[in-house]
């Protein structure tokens, strides 16, 4: 399943590094996961240090 990024974000920008497909775009408050081209890796997921990021 792809990933989507929470109301929590915080606009680290860890999670826009690790993505190996660029799938991540800095929205206007938070990050946005494009959900059709998420590998569904969790590379993301783990470097997030407020866990905004969850499965769909």
């Amino acid at each position: 399943m792809p990933r989507r990024i929470t109301e929590d974000c915080i606009s680290s920008g860890s999670c826009v590094e690790e993505c190996p497909v660029d799938c991540i775009t800095e929205g206007d408050e938070i990050y946005v996961i494009d959900e059709d081209v998420c590998i569904d890796c969790g590379a993301c997921e783990v470097v997030c240090p407020v866990d905004a990021i969850i499965e769909v």
